[in-house]
């Protein structure tokens, strides 16, 4: 696949965001993407040119749905079940949730934890479940998908990212004509391999990522760099991310799916959030995945948007994006309470470039 030689197009920028549901940061160039994010932003849905079809299918006008919390992360991708949680926070307790926060920072910070040898590799497995809003909006599928990555020990070494598209179907109740489309521009099976994860459908220009850090791709020096102090490095969140409690949830969702910083900048990642006085705890039973945790979550704009904890052991397992209000039928139609977006988290240390723990 050849890299863009031009800038991001609105559509490019929204795959892209896409595609780093797979935990991997896609980037674009930073001017086109922050000036078709904010249009974007302001008329909540645009309507993209087709996702490239295969043989035999009709090409169908994909709506890139935009709530911010999605723009933000990614855009398609998200549990099908409706969801309990208040959307609204009230009747919620925050100081439940700074204690659930607190107690995992505890724990985490009391993980021992198996570094990444020279030759080894830390691998991290994202498994998604969304909503992809149809042209004409009345129609939404539904995509399960499965993105890998392996780190190697020296990240100027080669990395690998594979994609596995588990299921593609039609929405209940939003069914359209035909073979529903998957709903990213990846295609099931593809493979990517580039030293310091420089992988070919980059486009140019773009930084090192060996050299160049961020809280999504967090560089020993970036890591090392981060205030040791919970108040400072949520100030810190804010700043990077929009200066709100939302928009720092994102950040700090970006940094723990990473799989990449030590248990005691995780802990201290917790320590921060729990300072946030709008975070609630909104299900003392998540399943993400099969797995159970405790859902902590935040109203940002037009999703309620949650992270997910193990409260046996303090591990972030995934998270999910909920419709917070009734959306009308131009806006996609999708019910309050509709899961837009799961996702379920696993990194561990593997021996081989492919490997699986």
């Amino acid at each position: 696949m050849s890299e863009p030689t031009k800038p991001e197009t609105l559509d490019r920028v929204l795959d892209a965001a896409l595609s780093r549901a797979g935990d991997e940061p896609v980037q674009f160039d930073v001017t086109a993407g922050k000036n078709a994010l904010a249009a974007a932003l302001k008329s909540r849905a645009e309507v993209a040119e087709p996702i490239a079809a295969g043989a035999g299918h009709r090409p169908r006008k994909r709506v890139r749905w935009l709530a911010a919390a999605a723009a933000v992360a990614v855009l398609t991708g998200g549990g099908l079940a409706a969801s309990t949680v208040d959307l609204t926070g009230v009747g919620s307790n925050s100081a439940t949730a700074a204690e659930e926060l607190i107690k995992a920072a505890d724990l985490a910070s009391r993980v021992v934890e198996r570094p990444v040898a020279p030759g080894q590799f830390l691998y991290v497995r994202t498994r998604y479940k969304g909503i992809s809003i149809e042209d004409p909006v009345d129609t939404a599928t539904t995509t399960d998908m499965t993105n890998e990555e392996w780190i190697p020990a020296d990240r100027r070494d080669e990395w690998m990212f594979k994609i596995k598209i588990n299921a593609v179907g039609w929405l209940p109740g939003h069914e359209g004509d035909g073979e529903p489309e998957a709903g990213t521009h990846f295609k099931d099976g593809q493979e990517f391999r580039g030293k310091c994860g420089k992988y070919s459908y980059f486009a140019e220009g773009q930084p090192d990522r060996c050299t160049v850090g961020d809280f999504h791709n967090p560089t020993p020096e970036f890591i090392a760099a981060l205030p040791k102090d919970p108040k400072e490095l949520l100030t810190r969140l804010r700043g990077e991310s929009g200066d709100s409690d939302g928009a720092a949830l994102q950040q700090a969702r970006e940094a723990l799916q990473s799989g990449e910083y030590p248990a005691e900048v995780r802990a201290n990642i917790f320590r921060a959030l729990a300072l946030m006085p709008g975070l609630v705890v909104t299900d003392k039973k998540a399943n993400v995945d099969g797995k159970e945790g405790v859902a902590l979550g935040i109203r940002y704009i037009e999703d309620f948007t949650e992270i997910i904890i193990d409260p046996e052991n303090g591990d972030f397992i995934g998270g999910r994006y909920t419709v917070a209000e009734d959306l009308s039928k131009e806006q996609g139609g999708l019910d309050k309470g509709t899961v837009r977006q799961s996702y379920s988290v696993v990194s561990g240390v593997v021996g081989s470039l492919g490997g699986r723990p």
